[in-house]
């Protein structure tokens, strides 16, 4: 694609570049020359785009697909890549003309990472959206993981559409996988326990039209669930499951977002909002009390400035040569948040009455930016591409019910095609993943599933609906409330069974819709993990179809490797000493997750040998055999351990095992003793699915990694000394132990050094404002990251703490107050 080439050779330009002009006439002309390679990059893929963002033209469909995916929001998108390249083929629908859903078609390009040092960065397919996002705003001098104080990944929506295109385009190679806008499933034909096929009601050049398609296995990766009724599946609505609705019960609550711009020259008069929309004076209150004028950072509990109101979800523009400073785009996603209950997740007519009254409260916010802000400059970006037809119809019929909003069309027809959708149906799977099992509260870990596809990150972040008589207590506790709050971010696992549901084979879920309570839905509904989570789908049924077997007979470590294999992180302990890049990184993450081979504080020593306690441990667990026979030596063979493989599944797996007698001799690595496991697995799964045995040859030694090393000091000592003499910190020898870029603090610990050190600068300084004082001093840049993470029950990255210290300690502030230094305020010890 266009962009990616462009981006590309504008890389290898700048590097080429880089040691020649230094001045700042020539790094300005370098980037405006960017930015012009760019825009031409843009236009470029913009008309090409108008072919491939079409889809495939209805008459191209085909009778049949291997799989057919119902919408191609992020979970859609990742189960399509993963199957397509997994070579089956592959129909992705999408409803509107729009595709990406909650993060492209509704805006939502803030990307919710949650904490724990952004470790979802290093997770399957958005680790390879990521790289390409990076890969094209770098060249023009943009950041996309630094806009204002934030440091979450962020885009523009027209760059993330054209970007998945691209993935989808190559992972489908012309061959393996159609997309099909303006196209939903009507129905879903289906026989007692199985799902054969789909309906679908097509937009096309003679109107309205109803075409069959056949599958072997049908996702549902809609942004409501609405797949899940007609495939028959038992579902959850709300707090209550599909045999007995309750339409008044409350789900979280949407957003009809919009993206809006700094108009430099003006805004145009047909986006200017010359009277007050419907409704507002009864908003307006809300609006002035959630966002006022001024530059002030922002604080829990208090308003926002205009300027952290364009911070928080700001992006870049890359319309403009230079970082924008301030910024000069950004989406309405707050105090715009619109209540919602069952009823619009199961009638269609609630859902589009909903839907307008949430782009009316958006309209009614703008108007307040543009108004009683004073920020007339800003207006409805013109330029996303969200005019589109399907845009167009759904406004001209809101427009032909209630003509009095006709004032308002043209900046309407440039909002997002779809709300952000935080809840959907849900379905009652084979596991229903629940509160507890994800809790990262004090004295709580997450549940390691031994089956697990997928990790989550963020905190129970449950938009309305969060009162006993709406939740699911039946499944989850009042209490698990508490986790619902800032700073309880980190890992957690999903495991395979929340896709399936109990009894309809040949389908899955793949969106928010999978099975799992309200409660974890507000930790699991961001657009990092749908986007992984679907990977797994597509992953899951590419399998059952290559395998002619249905989804649940699937055996989840035949998912795990694939996933693993494409770079997707399963252990929801990060590891310490073993780096992704390494060839056997995979299997000792399957290892880990399965509890064969556990870590010892997040380490898992790749190259230590394998001692007996460790061997029986691991037997037990892999088959409930104990070691053919007592080990009396320090260390455990080669030839020990290919043994007792052999006789843990002689049936399944015939074991061929060569070896020199010096190699068999050898002691075994607990990372060759991984390799071999995962291998071993694999062929056993494959045995059982086949029901006929397979055979596995080891004749060589399979090389350890060199472990990474744990101590890599950032701070030197004399640096924590400072802050120790600045009463800073209490000891220097947690901090050397723990701020390094392997390691990560206690969020409570981190809390406490921001505190002493704001009191240097501000001596009122609270916990609260602690973080406002030293982003006010320079010493930190994002005070976003350490208001989530330096909490009681956070984790805060090692590297950044080091790099939290360094500042510190080179601060004049703080040079004052070390004894003996020059510039002191205090006298040196005696």
């Amino acid at each position: 694609m266009l962009p990616e080439k462009g981006a590309h050779h504008m890389s290898s330009f700048s590097s080429a570049m880089s040691g020649q002009w230094r001045s700042p006439q020539a790094t300005f002309g370098f980037r405006l020359l960017c930015f012009l390679c760019a825009s031409l990059t843009l236009m470029a893929g913009d008309r090409g785009e108008e072919l491939s963002a079409s889809g495939i033209a209805t008459d191209a469909l085909r009778p049949s697909y291997d799989v057919v995916i119902a919408g191609a929001g992020t979970g859609g998108i990742g189960a399509a890549i993963q199957a397509a390249r997994m070579g089956v083929t592959v129909l992705l629908l999408e409803e509107t003309d729009w595709i990406g859903g909650q993060m492209l078609a509704a805006a939502v390009t803030a990307m919710d990472e949650g904490g724990a040092g952004n470790l979802v960065r290093q997770r399957g397919l958005y680790r390879e959206l990521l790289e390409r996002v990076e890969s094209f705003y770098r060249p023009l001098g943009l950041d996309p993981n630094s806009t204002g104080s934030y440091t979450n990944t962020r885009f523009e929506p027209r760059v993330g559409r054209r970007l998945v295109h691209a993935m989808l385009k190559e992972a489908g190679g012309g061959a393996h996988l159609d997309l099909l806008l303006r196209a939903r499933v009507s129905k879903v034909h289906r026989t007692a326990e199985a799902v054969s096929g789909v309906d679908l009601d097509l937009v096309t050049a003679h109107g309205r039209e109803t075409r069959a398609v056949s599958s072997r296995v049908v996702i549902d990766a809609t942004e409501w669930g609405d797949v899940l009724p007609l495939a028959g599946a038992a579902y959850r609505s709300g707090n209550h499951t599909s045999e007995a609705l309750d339409f008044t019960r409350l789900i979280q609550e949407n957003t009809w977002t919009a993206v809006i711009k700094r108009y430099p020259a003006g805004v145009p008069a047909a986006l200017r909002i010359l009277n007050p929309p419907a409704g507002y004076e009864t908003r307006q209150a809300a609006f002035a009390a959630a966002i006022v004028p001024g530059e002030a950072p922002h604080r829990r509990g208090s308003p926002m400035s205009w300027k952290a109101f364009v911070e928080y979800r700001g992006m870049p523009n890359s319309a403009s040569p230079l970082p924008p400073m301030p910024l000069t785009r950004t989406h309405l996603n707050f105090t715009n948040d619109y209540p919602c209950t069952v009823a619009d997740l199961e009638d269609p007519m609630q859902r589009l009455a909903t839907g307008r009254a949430m782009r009316l409260r958006t309209l009614q916010l703008l108007y307040y930016i543009q108004s009683e802000l004073g920020m007339s400059d800003w207006s409805v970006a013109d330029d996303e591409g969200f005019d589109s037809p399907y845009n167009r119809e759904q406004i001209d019929a809101w427009l032909r019910e209630q003509p009095a909003m006709e004032p308002y069309r043209n900046i309407l027809y440039h909002f997002s095609v779809i709300p952000y959708v935080r809840e959907s149906r849900r379905l009652v799977g084979l596991h229903t993943l629940v509160a507890r099992e994800i809790s990262r509260g004090p004295g709580n870990r997450p549940i390691q599933f031994p089956n697990t596809v997928c990790l989550g990150d963020y905190r129970l972040d449950l938009h309305g609906g969060r009162t006993a008589e709406n939740l699911e207590l039946d499944l989850d506790r009042i209490e698990d409330l508490a986790d619902a709050v800032p700073g309880r971010a980190g890992p957690f696992a999903i495991p395979m069974e929340c896709l399936i549901p109990i009894s309809r084979d040949g389908f899955l879920a793949a969106e928010k819709n999978y099975s799992q309570t309200r409660l974890v839905n507000g930790a699991t509904r961001m657009q990092p993990h749908t986007l992984n989570m679907g990977q797994a789908a597509g992953a899951l049924a590419a399998l059952a179809v290559r395998h002619g077997v249905p989804p649940r007979r699937v055996d989840p470590v035949l998912v795990q490797r694939i996933l693993l294999a494409a770079g997707s992180t399963l252990a929801i302990t990060p590891l310490k000493d073993v780096v992704q890049e390494n060839a056997d990184w995979p299997a000792i993450q399957l290892a880990t997750v399965r509890g064969l081979l556990p870590l010892e504080e997040g380490q898992f020593f790749p190259q230590r040998a394998l001692n007996p306690a460790e061997f029986e441990a691991c037997l037990k667990q892999f088959a409930g055999t104990a070691p053919v026979a007592a080990l009396d030596k320090a260390g455990v063979t080669r030839a020990d351990f290919a043994r007792a493989l052999a006789r843990a599944s002689a049936s399944e797996v015939k074991l061929e095992f060569f070896a020199a007698h010096a190699d068999a001799s050898l002691p075994i690595t607990r990372s060759e003793a991984a390799q071999v496991l995962a291998e071993f697995l694999e062929l056993r799964a494959l045995a059982r699915l086949r029901a006929a045995p397979e055979t596995m040859t080891w004749n060589s030694v399979k090389p350890a990694s060199a472990p990474v090393s744990r101590n890599r000091p950032v701070a030197a000592p004399r640096v924590l000394e400072r802050l120790l003499a600045a009463e800073i910190i209490s000891n220097t020898v947690y901090w050397a132990e723990h701020a390094v870029p392997d390691r990560d603090c206690d969020g409570a610990r981190v809390a406490e050094l921001l505190l002493r050190a704001a009191r240097l600068f501000d001596s009122t300084a609270t916990a609260e404002s602690a973080v406002d004082v030293l982003a006010r001093s320079g010493v930190i840049s994002s005070r976003d990251y350490w208001t989530k993470s330096a909490v009681p029950g956070g984790r805060c990255s090692g590297k950044n703490v080091a790099a939290l210290i360094r500042n510190l300690a080179g601060h004049e502030i703080v040079l004052k107050g070390v004894p003996g230094l020059p510039g002191s305020t205090n006298p040196p010890p005696r």
